[in-house]
């Protein structure tokens, strides 16, 4: 019996370089796994400063975010494009491919849910000069299977010379996003479903490998374990969020058989909700629905950080910034 197209297992090229026995390196070139220095592998903006290739506040002197890796490639064709294949990290399934460059500042990109992690985190791959056939929603990956090929796509122009993907390693907010898009009248259409770039939250990709290749932890989950907490919200909402439902391994007790009244959300300093915690009708909450809360927060993290802060701290009190108001009315349906 032939099996469906997308239940098929995608072929795997030989990738020699393992950083653990399941986890690979997204581009063949062997310099991170060879310990050599960021600029061995990583590819910087127009500035020339490799760290703008790397993740955080890197571009326009720090106060731009950049949610990823930018990783160049080793190998060219005869044009001079980038011919190195990309590589899905881990075995999952692919949950988008937008073959259009016109679509997204993404270009053409790839996103893979790893669903045999815990939690069930995505890996997402950007700028490829091409997709390959089998990628399609639905197909099964694993750690090696070639996505595409590695480029300059995007709706803006990528020069020849700078040509690499974008590598991201995160999370989805909502998978209502279609009804936060809508309501902000935006002039385009959304052609990425709940896999656009606005519906994503992102951790680290180089510090998540670093920490992998050192033993320090084992997978993504000890590693959000150790990130440090920025602020915690109060959300007072008897509503179990699809971020809960779909990342369940983030919650710090069962709330089965109670009755929710608020959530205590850790956020990462780059705005990662990365520990939920339920509180219920007995812990006399002061609130009421719909109400939002800044119970704690980490003064010297978010001072020293220039961009993309879930907090402003530079007044007389905390003040919960835009960016992070925009994640907890997605996050929970606000208007």
């Amino acid at each position: 019996m032939k099996m469906p197209r997308f239940f098929r297992l995608l072929p795997v090229l030989f990738v020699p370089f393992l950083v653990d026995a399941s986890l690979i390196w997204p581009t063949p070139n062997p310099a991170f796994q060879n310990g050599k220095p960021v600029e061995a592998y990583v590819q910087p903006t127009v500035s020339g400063r490799v760290e703008s290739g790397l993740f955080g506040c890197v571009r326009n002197g720090g106060s731009r975010f950049h949610e990823g890796l930018d990783l160049y490639p080793i190998k060219r064709d005869g044009r001079g494009e980038a011919a190195d294949p990309v590589y899905a990290v881990l075995p999952g399934r692919v949950v988008h491919a937008s073959r259009n460059s016109g679509y997204s500042s993404y270009g053409r990109y790839v996103v893979i849910e790893h669903d045999q992690e815990t939690p069930a985190y995505h890996t997402l791959y950007a700028h490829l000069a091409s997709v390959a056939d089998a990628i399609i929603p639905g197909a099964r990956v694993e750690s090696g299977s070639v996505l595409g090929i590695m480029g300059r796509s995007a709706t803006y122009t990528i020069p020849r010379s700078r040509a690499h993907v974008h590598f991201e390693i995160g999370f989805r907010l909502t998978d209502d996003f279609e009804k936060w898009y809508t309501d902000q009248k935006f002039d385009s259409k959304n052609r990425h479903g709940i896999w656009n770039g606005m519906n994503l939250v992102s951790v680290d990709p180089l510090a998540f490998y670093q920490n992998i290749r050192s033993g320090q932890v084992s997978d993504l989950r000890e590693h959000l374990r150790r990130l440090p907490v920025a602020t915690r919200i109060r959300v007072f909402s008897n509503q179990v969020p699809d971020f809960v439902r779909n990342y369940p391994a983030l919650l710090t007790e069962s709330f089965a058989g109670k009755t929710v009244v608020a959530w205590d959300i850790a956020f990462t300093q780059y705005g990662v909700p990365k520990e939920w915690t339920p509180r219920f009708a007995e812990d006399k909450l002061k609130g009421q629905a719909g109400d939002v809360k800044i119970i704690a927060y980490h003064p010297s993290l978010l001072e020293s950080q220039s961009c993309h802060r879930v907090l402003n701290v530079s007044g007389s009190s905390p003040k919960i910034t835009s960016g992070t108001i925009a994640a907890i009315k997605k996050l929970f349906g606000f208007n």
